[in-house]
């Protein structure tokens, strides 16, 4: 399971349909577009890497506004996931053998490859509900529930979020938890941390064949109305997590001191799978502005994330609405993402270091996804209305993702939305 290709795809999905989440309420002057019947967005979206994973994605989601400004809302996604995933491993300038994650069988990267697991395959199916209902004439609730299902994966959760206006409505307080509880199955089941992968012909030790993680997550925030043209946001959220966090398909490359592969188990190199904490926790920090300039619309947004892994990371994203005549509009983009990597990140370790890691039952990842690294989106999207008065959009972007010592990571990510 790609997470980073996952949150690549729930961003892109949120953008396009409206975002869901109930922990990141507008203020409460946003007027509603209807009080009568379902409105409804479907999308398509289409994600591809350069010689990677490819992603096919539609979406739908509804909502209804009753008499009582209550809204009912839900979001359908599904995803199928296809192509070749790094397995963590170093590039070599030898021929490397690995086995597949199932123990049946192997697969080959050549000389100078960035070791992909080229039968990566995943579908997704998700299910978001939401509930909105006033609970007094400036306050109300919002209530969340959503299911996640993949072939080694299923998530469950919920949240509730109480938002409070004062200062003529101008100003909204909220305050909002969530709880989420996954299991997890790897193909072929977990692999003992810090083992050594084996042949397919030898058996592969194992720590069972499936585990769970709970995480629970506050965010607290304000919106703020500043003047006619100009609403404010600010958001602290904190995040924690228990359970099992290792990803069951990466491995550690060990190296003697010349910095080549090591013969053993039945294959040409030597490769430890890793070990992560079994907890974690987050904070962040998020700040946004949207302001109407002569008619068109400036959002500018930034993010800071950091946790008790040490990872850290930086988001800046801006859009720039340009408004036209009779509902059409273009819209660039552009986000940009920096990322410091785990304390227990390594693209590779020496067999000195693996010994005294092993024995001091340390942690250890090579998945760049926890390295250091930066990423640049730059999109552009087209709105315009059919006929009838139905909104339509296109975004076409280009994301450039570029890890530490590992192979750059391109993809283009086309998505078409209609809302009726």
């Amino acid at each position: 399971m790609n997470k980073n290709i996952r949150n690549n795809l729930k961003t892109a999905t949120s953008a396009l349909l409206g975002s869901a989440a109930v922990m990141a309420p507008v203020a409460s002057t946003h007027a509603l577009e209807s009080n009568e019947g379902w409105e409804t967005d479907v999308a398509v979206l289409v994600y591809n890497e350069a010689d990677r994973v490819s992603a096919f994605e539609p979406a739908i989601a509804t909502k209804k506004t009753f008499d009582d400004e209550s809204v009912l809302g839900f979001k359908f996604v599904f995803d199928a996931l296809t192509g070749a995933s790094a397995n963590g491993a170093a590039t070599s300038d030898q021929i490397q053998t690995f086995t597949r994650p199932s123990g049946n069988g192997d697969y080959t990267t050549a000389a100078g490859d960035t070791p992909l697991d080229d039968t990566f395959r995943d579908t997704r199916i998700s299910l978001t509900a939401n509930y909105e209902t006033p609970v007094g004439r400036l306050n109300k609730m919002v209530y969340g529930a959503n299911f996640s299902n993949e072939y080694d994966f299923l998530s469950l959760g919920g949240s509730a979020t109480y938002l409070q206006d004062i200062n003529e409505r101008n100003t909204t307080f909220s305050a909002g938890v969530s709880f989420e509880y996954d299991s997890i199955k790897p193909v072929g089941g977990k692999p003992l941390p810090l083992s050594q992968m084996k042949a397919n012909t030898e058996t592969q030790v194992r720590d069972g064949a499936d585990d769970t993680r709970i995480m629970t997550e506050l965010l607290l925030g304000v919106t703020q109305v500043i003047d006619s043209n100009t609403l404010m946001q600010f958001n602290y959220g904190f995040a924690m997590s228990d359970g099992y966090h290792n990803d069951a398909y990466k491995v550690t490359s060990v190296l003697n001191s010349s910095g080549d592969l090591i013969a053993a188990n039945g294959l040409n190199g030597t490769y430890l799978y890793e070990s992560r904490p079994d907890s974690r926790s987050k904070h962040s920090l998020y700040g946004k502005v949207k302001h109407f300039l002569s008619g068109d619309v400036v959002d500018v947004s930034y993010r800071y994330m950091w946790d008790d892994w040490k990872v850290a990371s930086s988001t800046v994203d801006f859009h720039y609405r340009k408004n036209f005549s009779k509902g059409f509009y273009l819209e660039p983009h552009v986000r940009y993402y920096s990322q410091e990597a785990a304390e227990f990140y390594q693209y590779s370790i020496t067999d000195t270091e693996a010994s005294a890691l092993v024995a001091s039952n340390g942690n250890l990842t090579s998945d760049y996804r926890l390295g250091d690294m930066t990423a640049t989106t730059v999109g552009l999207k087209l709105g315009f209305l059919t006929p009838n008065g139905n909104k339509n959009s296109v975004r076409l972007e280009m994301y450039t993702q570029e890890p530490d010592l590992n192979e750059s990571v391109e993809a283009v990510i086309l998505q078409y939305n209609y809302q009726f």
